[in-house]
């Protein structure tokens, strides 16, 4: 659709131009079309600006980006993943990640302050966002001397300023600030404080500001993209149709100029957030306006060829100064948390590129004493460098968490916890959870304790009670549960060191003390009378692993790897107490030491349209023996659980002192949080575990192989996975099962592990 306002009286040769281009989000990103025609048919660009999207973009035009250079930018990755609010793998520091537990909600406290402040005020983080804009932004800033009129091509964006009503133009200052704050959508992207003002999108009070450029600039013509269109009416089940009706101004075009014409690309059918429908976008940009280019050549008369304006462009560019930070000023914190975050960027010197510093500025962020992170480049003239300014947020003190499992089975399992930060010249962390369930009760304590520097450790002791009650029966939610036929008890403490590995992996020696007391009966034929036998052991443990983790997610992950190597020593005392189903009736001390060797790899290696496959490797090697009878010793052997339900099973077959095992996965995706499921896999035991007419253990050694099946629907919800999964266990007595979770199947680290 074309849009004309104009009362035509005589021809201007020396016509001005300014182009307009309006918000809305992915959309807007018909903008890049509607450029590149506007080049290709060589019609002048002499003022440019817009609103949110629409600022982007002409941003980016008026630094002295070439249409094609956009377009490259708007089609990459890295873009996408700053529109989504993800981070690439390399930007990750796995080092500064938390075990993962069955929170599913999160409140926050800080003097006094509580809940009015811990709902999220964002669906995704900026950090990558910023940190592009800076980067992108910075050198022509610097070569206009902070003055938009002195870019390539003249620049203006707004932004809304809602406590008080009104608009917020940008003429000057840093070009970043001005672009991220006209982008704000608000519960989109958290809102940008600059001088004092708390600024959000510019669409909430123009849309489509062709009064600002007529305004600031006074053109002979106006040209305009718009893609805003006009309010449609709220859904009832659309959070975003509700948010765009009430937030965004689209109101009528302002008749600013004499000669007004507006191209509006029919984008409906591209969601505001659809970011991955980009090339659309620009492919509907671009049919528009060149459907509209003869009215456009028509009353633009003046010409400005291609190759003027990129000889105009590198002139501009040449004025470019490499971006070597000279300073980096920190601020938003105290001074010994300043001091903190620069042992994190790891300076031995002042003066370096930007570029060593992204990967410790991404370091920084992840450390969960810090909220947020927004930078700036500064120019200094007489030095011809740059001054890194960041604004630092810490965390808030005292962070509490609720979760946990609830499940068509009885293994529904609550979820607290606490952590409080203690963060000054040193960080340190104290942190508790309980989980409370029929199934699985725990109670974790743990004082961490980080040292930075370039290469930064961390200490961690901790304390564990974790108890697991295996039940005769599978019963389902609504049935009663017959007696435990097996429970689990440990309790150990842990004192722990660990460095990063680079930014994806780390390395940790543990040394535990463990007294572990398992309650069992030497069958599943048993009355109530009987007692179950009882088997302690008291155990010292040395382990050091390596590990590299990129998974999307800490359950039903659908992207990245999970590789692990870990040896482990164990020496202790079992004390085994038989009961009425043993036929062993003497009470026995035996010492153990073994060596445990294990590897796990998990890798989602292709990525096909909306399928994704993987596959999953786990082999342990030990010099384990056995415990005195063959519950007890299955008990102690590792096990191999690699879907969430088969860790609420007691399955001896999958479980074994030395074996190899593994699976294929298979992901579609049917829409962005829903995945359809299917996992085999196979387990192969060098020496199964077997019980001898004495219930001792024996090793069978046999070529056959046992398989677990699982196909499940999954919805990732903003809480938690919402899964249906049918499961097969070969050899289990009822091999099959379906069941419904909502929620993480996770427990506290384990002494056994």
């Amino acid at each position: 659709m074309v849009f004309w306002c104009f009362i035509w009286s005589e021809s201007i040769c020396g016509q001005s131009v300014g182009v307009v281009l309006s918000g809305g989000g992915a959309t807007a990103l018909a903008h890049v079309g509607f450029l590149r025609v506007l080049e290709e048919k060589d019609i002048p660009i002499d003022y440019i600006g817009g609103t949110s999207m629409g600022a982007v973009i002409a941003a980016m035009y008026a630094s002295g980006f070439s249409v094609a250079d956009i377009d490259s930018v708007v089609n990459s990755e890295e873009f996408l993943k700053m529109a989504n609010g993800q981070l690439s793998d390399s930007l990750r520091f796995y080092f500064k990640r938390n075990d993962a537990d069955a929170s599913m909600a999160n409140l926050k406290y800080n003097n006094g302050k509580l809940a009015t402040n811990v709902i999220p005020t964002s669906l995704i983080d900026p950090v990558l966002l910023d940190w592009n804009f800076m980067v992108g932004f910075s050198q022509a800033d610097a070569a206009a001397g902070g003055n938009f009129d002195s870019l390539f091509v003249p620049f203006r964006c707004l932004a809304a300023d809602v406590e008080r009503k009104e608009q917020v133009y940008f003429r000057n200052g840093p070009l970043n600030v001005a672009v991220r704050a006209s982008s704000t959508y608000p519960f989109y992207l958290p809102p940008l404080r600059v001088g004092g003002q708390l600024l959000y999108d510019g669409g909430i009070y123009n849309n489509f500001p062709s009064d600002l450029i007529y305004q600031e600039f006074i053109p002979d013509v106006i040209l305009g993209c718009n893609v805003s269109g006009e309010n449609g009416k709220p859904i009832e089940d659309d959070l975003f149709s509700q948010l765009q009706s009430m937030i965004l101004y689209r109101g009528k075009y302002i008749k600013e100029c004499e000669y007004m014409l507006v191209v509006e690309p029919p984008v409906q059918q591209i969601g505001t957030f659809d970011f991955e429908d980009i090339p659309a976008a620009i492919q509907f940009g671009y049919r528009a306006t060149l459907d509209s280019i003869k009215t456009i050549e028509q009353h633009i008369t003046r010409r400005v060829t291609l190759e003027e304006k990129q000889i105009a462009r590198k002139k501009f560019r040449s004025k470019f100064k490499p971006l070597i930070v000279e300073e980096v000023v920190i601020s938003g914190l105290e001074k010994s948390q300043k001091n903190y975050v620069n042992k994190f960027l790891g300076r031995k010197q002042k003066i370096g590129h930007l570029s060593a510093l992204k990967e410790p500025y991404f370091r920084i962020f992840d450390d969960d004493k810090i909220k947020s992170i927004y930078p700036i480049a500064q120019y200094n003239p007489k030095t011809e460098r740059f001054k890194l300014l960041l604004d630092v947020k810490k965390e808030k003190d005292l962070m509490l968490s609720f979760g946990g499992n609830f499940s068509s089975r009885s293994i529904n399992t609550g979820f607290i916890g606490l952590r409080y930060n203690l963060f000054g010249k040193s960080s340190a962390t104290f942190s508790a959870n309980s989980y409370f369930g029929r199934f699985y009760g725990s109670i974790n304590s743990n004082l961490r304790w980080d040292i930075a520097g370039s290469y930064p450790i961390a200490i961690q002791t901790g304390f564990t009670f974790n108890r697991w009650d295996y039940y005769k029966s599978l019963a389902t939610f609504f049935e009663d549960v017959k007696p435990s036929f097996i429970l689990l008890n440990e309790r150990f403490s842990t004192l722990s060191v660990f460095a990063p590995a680079g930014n994806k992996g780390m390395i940790k020696l543990d040394l535990i003390y463990a007294h572990m007391f398992d309650s069992y009966y030497q069958t599943t034929q048993f009355l109530s009378i009987d007692t179950a036998d009882r088997t302690d052991f008291d155990a010292g443990i040395a382990r050091f692993s390596w590990e590299r983790n990129t998974l999307n997610k800490k359950q039903f992950a659908n992207a990245g790897t999970f590789f692990q190597l870990s040896a482990k020593y164990v020496y202790g005392q079992e004390t085994t107490v038989p009961g009425t189903t043993s036929i062993i009736r003497d009470t026995v001390l035996t010492d153990h030491q073994w060596v445990v060797f294990k590897m796990m790899y998990t890798n989602y290696f292709n990525h096909t349209g909306r399928f994704r496959f993987g596959f999953n490797i786990e082999a342990i090697a030990s010099t384990q023996n056995f415990f005195k009878n063959y519950i007890a010793s299955v008990i102690a052997a590792p096990s191999f659980n690699p879907i969430p339900e088969s860790r609420t099973l007691f399955l001896p077959q999958f479980r074994a002192h030395n074996y190899v095992a593994g699976g294929l996965m298979a992901v579609y995706s049917l829409s962005k949080n829903i995945d359809i499921r299917a996992e085999g896999y196979v387990f192969n035991a060098f020496g199964y575990i077997v019980s001898d007419e004495q219930k001792l253990p024996v090793y069978q050694y046999s070529d056959k192989q046992f398989f677990i099946g699982s196909s499940s629907l999954v919805y990732h919800s903003p809480l938690g996975p919402l899964s249906l999964a049918a499961n097969y266990y070969d050899q289990k007595e009822d091999p099959w099962s379906v069941i419904v979770n909502f929620g993480y199947i996770l427990f506290n680290r384990s002494a056994r592990d």
